[in-house]
C-alpha cells in the first residue's frame, strides 16, 4: 500500500506545541509516512534552543532548514527571510515530493513556505485559519496561505465560516477545535511545587504569565506600549510575573531587550526565553492571570480557567471567552483591568467558563478527515465559492 507522504513544517515554539499531538498520531498510522521538518527559531540559540524540547518529543525529524538573516528582525530583513524560505523549501519539496504539506497558523515562515508548495502543486492543509488579528501583518499571511490551501482545519464555527466567507468550498472547511485546547485537556503537567523550583520561584507569592509581542502594523507602538505595562505591573508588587519572551516578528529584538533591563531592575520579574509547552501550560494552570497580547490568551487561558488581561489591538477580531478583559495599552487601564481580573467574583466565573474550541478530539477528527481527502487524489483546482448575499453599489 502507498503510504501517503505528508510534509509537516514547524517553524516556532507556539506551533510545534500545537501540532505534537497531530505529529505523535501522524508517526504512529502506518497510513502516513511523515516527513517533519523544522525551521525558523527553533534553530537559533538565542530564541530559546527550542530544537532541544522538540527532540526530547521524540518525534523523528526529517530535515532541519535554518532562515538566512534571521538575526535581522527589521522589516526589511524579515522580507529577506520569506525569500530565503521560499527559495530553501521550494529546493526541498522538489527533491521530497510529499503528498500533502500541513502548516499551521500566520507566521511569516509559513507563508513563505505555502508560496513554495503552491508554486509546485502540492496540497496544503492550513490549520487555525478564519481568525483575525487586525493589528498584526499576521492577518495578511493568515488569509493568505487560506486562499493556497485545498484543505481547512478551524478551531471553531466561526471562524469556518470566515473561510468560506473567503471563497473556499464548505465541504473543504472543517471545525475541528484547537489542538492547543487538546494539549491543555491532556497534557500531563508539573506539580505546582516542582514547577516553582524549576524557575525559582517562592512558593509563596503569587504569580502571573506575561507574554508581550509587537504590533506589526502599528509603527513604533510596541515599545510605548510595553513601557505603559511595565508601569501597570509595578503596581503590583506583591505579584511576581514571568515574562516570555517575544517572537521574531520585526521589533521583537527591542521589546526583549526591555524586559531583560527591566528584570535586572525589579527581583519579581522572571524572563524565560522559553519554557516548553509543559512547562508553559503548567505556569498557565497556577498562575493569577495571563497578561499581554498573545493569541495564547484567546486559547489556552480559557481552558485552563484563569483570567486573561488582552492589551490593545493585536488580537483584534479574534473570537472572545468571557474569561478575557481587553484594554487599550495604557498604564490606567492596564490596572484596571488587572483589577477585575483579580476580584473573587471574576475569578469565580471564570472557573465556570466553557471553553469554545473544542473537546480535546482534534487531532484524531483531523487524522479521519486526512485519510479521506487523501484517499484519491488532492485536486487543488478549486472554484471560488461564492457566498450568497446582496451587495449594494
Amino acid at each position: 500500500m502507498h503510504r501517503i507522504k505528508i510534509c509537516v513544517v514547524t517553524g516556532s515554539r507556539a506551533e510545534f506545541g500545537q501540532l505534537l499531538p497531530l505529529l505523535k498520531k501522524l508517526e504512529q498510522d502506518s497510513y502516513f509516512n511523515l516527513d517533519f521538518v523544522v525551521t525558523g527559531s527553533h534553530l537559533a540559540p538565542e530564541n530559546g534552543n527550542t530544537i532541544e524540547e522538540i527532540r526530547a518529543s521524540r518525534i523523528n525529524i526529517s530535515e532541519c532548514i535554518p532562515i538566512k538573516y534571521l538575526d535581522d528582525n527589521s522589516r526589511e530583513g524579515i522580507a529577506r527571510q520569506i525569500s530565503d524560505v521560499i527559495l530553501s523549501f521550494s529546493h526541498y519539496f522538489s527533491e521530497h515530493r510529499p503528498d500533502m504539506l500541513i502548516v499551521i497558523g500566520d507566521r511569516y515562515e509559513m507563508f513563505g513556505v505555502a508560496i513554495a508548495a503552491s508554486t509546485l502543486l502540492i496540497p496544503i492543509t492550513h490549520i487555525c485559519g478564519g481568525s483575525t488579528t487586525s493589528g498584526a501583518i499576521d492577518e495578511v499571511y493568515r488569509h493568505s496561505i487560506t486562499k493556497m490551501s485545498a484543505l481547512h482545519f478551524t478551531t471553531c464555527d466561526a471562524y469556518r465560516k470566515r473561510v468560506i466567507q473567503l471563497g473556499e468550498n464548505p465541504h473543504s472547511v472543517y471545525n475541528v477545535g484547537s489542538l492547543a485546547i487538546e494539549n491543555c485537556l491532556k497534557t500531563k503537567l508539573l506539580s505546582e511545587d516542582d514547577f516553582r523550583n524549576q524557575l525559582g520561584l517562592s512558593m509563596h507569592v503569587p504569580y502571573c504569565v506575561v507574554t508581550f509581542h509587537p504590533v506589526t502594523l502599528e509603527k513604533e507602538a510596541s515599545e510605548n506600549e510595553l513601557y505603559e505595562l511595565i508601569e501597570a505591573l509595578r503596581a503590583f508588587s506583591d505579584y511576581s510575573y514571568i515574562i516570555t519572551l517575544s517572537n521574531t516578528d520585526s521589533g521583537g529584538d527591542r521589546i526583549n531587550e526591555i524586559w531583560r533591563s527591566t528584570a535586572q531592575k525589579y527581583t519579581n520579574f522572571h524572563v524565560v526565553p522559553s519554557l516548553g509547552m509543559k512547562r508553559y501550560l503548567t505556569a498557565l494552570k497556577y498562575s493569577e492571570m495571563m497578561i499581554g497580547n498573545s493569541s495564547s490568551g484567546t486559547t489556552e487561558g480559557p481552558a485552563m480557567h484563569i483570567p486573561t488581561i488582552d492589551i490593545g489591538d493585536r488580537q483584534k477580531g479574534r473570537f472572545f471567552a468571557d474569561s478575557i478583559i481587553h484594554c487599550d495599552p495604557r498604564k490606567d487601564d492596564i490596572i484596571s483591568a488587572i483589577k477585575k481580573a483579580s476580584s473573587a467574583e471574576f475569578k469565580d466565573m471564570v472557573k465556570q467558563v466553557k471553553n469554545p474550541f473544542g473537546d480535546g478530539t482534534t487531532s484524531d477528527q483531523m487524522i479521519q478527515i486526512l485519510k479521506q481527502v487523501t484517499s484519491a487524489p488532492v485536486n487543488i483546482k478549486k472554484d471560488f465559492y461564492d457566498v450568497n448575499f446582496e451587495v449594494s453599489i
